[in-house]
């Protein structure tokens, strides 16, 4: 019953948090129409892409073991505030993680993990900043194909994270931030950084589309599990339309290593290498 009514508590509380953010944009700006945009077609903010947390849309088979892990989920941005000095977003995040084995033709599940937050957004106007604070809640499930080889945990988090990004070229990219779990079991030390790059090539012609490569890096240090450096590398290229608008799809080798970004697995060391399709809106 306890945790029925935690569960119920939280969302509550992410609920109100979403309102609070709309007001705050509604109240202390003036309303006028031409400096209002709802349901624009990007986030404000650009989506991380070698974050593998960042919610997204993908699927990755692993080169140096037979699993397999999708991701559902994406930046939802419902309001999008214009005054002379800048821009301001707000909008939800939410994604679902599954981490699959392969036994013949089926595939059962290890782990699942669920993600569901809010953010505000800015950049200035003619700057090459932009900015995120986020509120995020996350819980980890085990798959039913472990329960009999490992036990469950409780695994739960919710934080806020500040993020600036810094993008002087289109080509190329930084980010860096850190942010602080409110609420963390099992519990451990609440601080954690976070910070990576984005490398492009020059777009060239494919099918009268646009493709390039692309190299990511992403890095996060944490304070748990006695302290954790993870790493993730992404190499590829990225296929989009000429005009900028559709959808932008992405073929990449990925590389991770640190702890695991699976919940039910944060304690254990995890390296793997896999070939990964993304579709980014």
């Amino acid at each position: 019953m306890f945790r029925l009514r935690k569960k119920a508590f939280t969302f509550a509380f992410l609920c109100e948090l979403c309102v609070l953010c709309g007001s705050i944009l509604f109240c202390f700006s003036p309303l006028r129409a031409e400096e209002w945009v709802f349901l624009p077609e990007r986030p404000l903010f650009h989506p991380l892409i070698a974050d593998p947390r960042e919610p997204h849309l993908s699927a990755t088979a692993y080169l140096n073991q037979t699993q397999w892990e999708g991701a559902i989920g994406q930046a939802f941005e419902f309001l999008r505030y214009k005054p002379g000095d800048g821009e301001w977003g707000w909008g939800l995040l939410a994604s679902a993680f599954t981490w699959l084995d392969e036994d013949g033709a089926t595939f059962p599940m290890r782990d699942s993990d669920w993600y569901l937050g809010t953010y505000i957004s800015q950049r200035p106007t003619g700057s090459p900043l932009s900015f995120r604070l986020e509120y995020l809640h996350v819980s980890s499930h085990l798959g039913d194909a472990l329960s009999s080889q490992q036990a469950r945990i409780i695994y739960t988090r919710e934080s806020f994270r500040l993020t600036g990004s810094y993008d002087p070229l289109p080509e190329w990219r930084l980010y860096a931030g850190g942010g602080y779990y409110g609420h963390i079991a099992p519990a451990e030390p609440p601080w954690f950084f976070h910070a990576g790059t984005e490398i492009y090539s020059q777009p060239f012609q494919f099918l009268d589309t646009n493709l390039r490569l692309y190299a990511a890096y992403d890095l996060k240090v944490k304070q748990e599990a006695g302290g954790v450096t993870n790493h993730a590398i992404q190499i590829g290229f990225q296929w989009k339309p000429k005009d900028e608008k559709g959808q932008v799809i992405r073929l990449a080798l990925t590389y991770f290593n640190g702890n695991a970004e699976w919940g039910q697995f944060y304690q254990q060391k995890d390296e793997h290498l896999g070939l990964g399709l993304f579709f980014d809106p």
